[in-house]
């Protein structure tokens, strides 16, 4: 069992950290901090929130007081600390500029990566689970697979839609620091911009910033069904930032 004095410590410290990525979603948005501090506090804020979420879960269950989990709650946790497993190091990497292992310096996708990004695309929504783990598979073999960052970002996204509100804030944190990352490695990916617009309005309530991203996403000429989730969120933004 574990000690009720730090069950409660956990509950706290989850509480300060997802008040941190609130606080943090805001300083940017105002224009109060830079990139590079952003993405660094991010990361470890979100890495913590996960680390301790899990723990606390653990520790309801082994004390005999947890309550059933939602199927949202089981994907997104797990696909999170898929994501957190990889994308850490990526961050680490960028910003020392080193190539991490299996980094192709050319960009290219071998037939492994191809076959498990063809599996990936096939359960997309079907399976939101497995794509993430399939996506997560491809990004080990490349770490620069734009498809791959992308669409696992996006999952995550939607996955988190209906999950309670500590996943959510831990969700959107996630998905914002991969479609940001596949947009570093390309710039000319549309599907990228796209989806970050999407979520920066939808979850994060950003309009400013998904009009930024919708603009690029529409002149980027998506692919048709991308452009079918687009569509009707532009006008919603639109909206909101003529309100």
């Amino acid at each position: 069992m574990i000690n009720p004095d730090e069950l409660a410590r956990l509950e706290e410290e989850r509480k300060f950290l997802l008040d941190s990525l609130r606080d943090l979603e805001r300083e940017r948005k105002a224009g109060d901090i830079d990139d590079i501090d952003y993405e660094g506090l991010k990361a470890g804020y979100t890495q913590r929130a996960a680390d301790v979420i899990k723990a606390i879960e653990a520790g309801t269950i082994l004390n005999g007081t947890s309550k059933p989990r939602s199927a949202s709650r089981r994907i997104v946790v797990s696909a999170i600390v898929v994501f957190l497993a990889i994308g850490s190091g990526w961050f680490v990497a960028a910003q020392s500029g080193q190539r991490l292992p299996g980094e192709s310096t050319s960009g290219g996708i071998e037939d492994s990566t191809a076959s498990l990004l063809a599996q990936a695309r096939s359960i997309n929504f079907s399976d939101p689970q497995r794509a993430v783990e399939l996506y997560s598979e491809v990004i080990k073999l490349d770490p620069d697979n734009v498809e791959a960052l992308t669409y696992r970002s996006w999952l995550i996204a939607l996955v988190s839609r209906d999950a309670p509100d500590d996943i959510k804030i831990i969700a959107l944190a996630t998905s914002l620091q991969g479609l940001e990352q596949a947009i570093a490695v390309d710039p000319d990916y549309p599907d990228a911009h796209c989806f970050l617009g999407i979520v920066r309005f939808r979850l994060a309530a950003d309009a400013v910033g998904a009009k930024e991203q919708l603009d690029i996403c529409l002149a980027s000429n998506p692919p048709t069904e991308v452009l079918d989730f687009v569509t009707g969120i532009v006008e919603e933004v639109d909206a909101a930032l003529a309100g």
